[in-house]
């Protein structure tokens, strides 16, 4: 994609944080932006604020773990700003803390929906329209660097950060030969309101104790982290590149070449001598998908 300007832009999340430097970031470049929220009248303040900079910005109301609200802001946002041609699915929410033999499921489900489920709805609603479209487009998927190593104590969170990771992967087959391009983004520690959205949208009992305690400590560190405006930039930057992955925090990547270094470690001799994979008709396959043949 080389120019986003006149495009729409609908970013989930976009009443704070990453999704608002974003916004920003394209706003700033000439796209139309919707910002999409949960939170409409964050998202309504916000919104304003990027017109007053001379974005043009429109406020929408989201759950983003209801297809449902996706079609109604889908179609809202078509009518006033016309086709989707930059989807940035950044809505999230953390895990709270706790190990998996006492996780909560209701919280589990929460999490997953917000974070994975979500997705899938996002496709469903705009890529039809976009293979269908004549202009480029690109997706951006939110993910983590929780998408590629794992922190302790936080099984929902990290879980759900991974499946982001694979559904892009994934996605990024399907979507090969078309004119729309696609990236993850797995930032670091960065600004943004994620443990105040995730306790007031906490499905059940309030996290206590050491859950508190832990949600107290990651807030503290997230209100020292990267300025979301700086992602934002890097996003941009990523979608008039093409770049698949977009890392924001270059001193996580130690812990990634520990991870990939142990992963790769773990190959050794086949489990059953003689036999072989067909790695050449696997990856024909998968060329055959990406083509739009199988």
């Amino acid at each position: 994609m080389k120019d986003v300007r006149g495009g729409t832009a609908f970013v989930t999340g976009g009443a704070s944080g990453i999704g608002l430097g974003i916004a920003r970031a394209l706003g700033q470049a000439g796209a139309k932006v919707a910002l999409c929220d949960i939170d409409f009248e964050r998202a309504a303040e916000a919104a304003e604020t990027l017109r007053a900079q001379g974005a043009d910005c429109l406020a929408v109301a989201l759950d983003v773990t209801c297809e449902e609200s996706w079609r109604a802001a889908a179609t809202d946002v078509r009518a006033r700003l016309g086709e989707v041609t930059v989807l940035c699915n950044t809505a999230g929410v953390g895990g709270g803390s706790g190990l998996a033999e006492s996780y909560a499921p209701e919280v589990w489900r929460q999490v997953h929906s917000t974070n994975v489920d979500s997705l899938l709805f996002s496709v469903r609603t705009f890529v039809p329209g976009m293979r269908a479209g004549g202009r480029a487009c690109h997706i951006v998927n939110t993910a983590s660097m929780a998408g590629v190593v794992a922190p302790p104590n936080a099984v929902s969170y990290v879980s759900s950060k991974f499946a982001v990771t694979g559904f892009t992967l994934a996605l990024r087959n399907e979507l090969g030969g078309s004119r729309i391009g696609i990236s993850l983004l797995c930032p670091g520690m960065t600004r943004t309101r994620i443990v105040e959205t995730t306790q007031s949208l906490r499905p059940g009992a309030a996290e206590m104790g050491v859950g508190a305690e832990t949600a107290a400590a990651m807030n503290a560190v997230l209100a020292t982290g990267m300025n979301p405006d700086s992602v934002g930039r890097a996003v941009l930057d990523a979608i008039l590149r093409d770049r698949l992955f977009i890392f924001t925090h270059p001193e996580w990547k130690v812990l990634a070449e520990e991870r990939f270094a142990e992963m790769l470690e773990g190959f050794g001799p086949s489990a059953e001598p003689g036999y072989c994979d067909d790695i050449s008709q696997i990856l024909s396959g998968l060329a055959g998908t990406r083509s739009g043949v199988a």
